[in-house]
């Protein structure tokens, strides 16, 4: 009886406030408290629900709490059986960040759990820690391999280049159009403080190594110092990730986004050629 009424309070909370709120008032992260109402068969509204009016989230909002399912702590015998097939573990990693990446993308970071992606691929929570300790780590592998997929799509693009100035077009106009099609979710990501965190050492690490061959070229081509060289890389650079930001959170066209953008980088090329034919 105790326990229906907790999740009777629950599922009233978590249709009356955002997650982030009534985690608050339970002392826990909106993460802790999305497993709870896993955990409890709680059902929780999605982020749009927010944006809607009042009229509309009454009209949204379920009748009452559905009953407790018998198999609470996970999926029935045959769902079990079916998941444990036994794919190799970086087959069922893949298969977890695949519907993780679905999920952050559908309904918000908070609503990834490795319980609901267990229950999701079909297989017990005990098994998704075998191939993920903490959902922290599940959350940075994605933005890992999100960031991996950039710089295949932008090592496919270089060696398509058949000069300096068609290489950085071709790579601006890749890396926006990357924006595009999956930059939502790795700025999803990247919002999540833990995940932020995690990444900030491999940002630096690949920027560095993309870095050093078109600094080196800089200093050949233009007689730029490393500061220079540096300095200059790192400003054009920032002008494209700014305009690859808000393609991704949809305030730019990728269109408008490379319009806007390559003139800006070329004409930062043509000026330190300028510079150098002068001196």
């Amino acid at each position: 009886m105790r326990s229906q009424i907790e999740r009777e309070a629950l599922f009233r909370q978590v249709w009356d406030a955002p997650l982030h709120e009534v985690a608050k008032t339970l002392g826990m992260t909106a993460g802790g408290a999305a497993k709870l109402c896993d955990r409890l068969q709680v059902p929780r509204p999605n982020r749009n629900y927010w944006r809607l009016s009042p009229g509309e989230r009454r009209d949204a909002r379920p009748l009452s709490l559905p009953p407790l399912e018998p198999s609470a702590e996970g999926a029935t015998a045959s769902a079990r059986t079916n998941g444990r097939r036994r794919l190799p573990l970086e087959a069922r990693r893949a298969q977890m960040l695949d519907v993780a990446g679905r999920i952050c993308l559908e309904e918000g970071i908070d609503e990834v759990s490795l319980n609901r992606i267990a229950r999701e691929v079909g297989i017990s929570e005990a098994q998704a820690h075998n191939c993920f300790a903490r959902r922290i780590d599940m959350l940075s592998a994605l933005a890992r391999r999100e960031i991996e997929e950039y710089e295949k799509s932008r090592r496919g693009v270089v060696l398509r280049g058949r000069d300096r100035m068609t290489h950085i077009i071709m790579s601006t106009v890749n890396y926006l159009s990357e924006a595009g099609r999956r930059g939502a979710l790795l700025q999803a990501l990247l919002l999540e403080p833990d995940v932020r965190e995690i990444m900030r050492g491999e940002f630096e690490q690949t920027r560095t190594s993309v870095s050093k061959p078109i600094v080196r070229a800089m200093q050949s081509n233009y007689g730029m110092s490393a500061e220079e060289a540096y300095g200059s890389n790192w400003l054009v650079t920032a002008i494209s990730l700014r305009a690859g930001s808000l393609v991704s959170a949809g305030h730019l066209s990728t269109e408008n986004a490379i319009r806007l953008c390559l003139p800006m980088v070329l004409g930062s090329i043509r000026s330190h050629a300028q510079a150098r034919s002068g001196a």
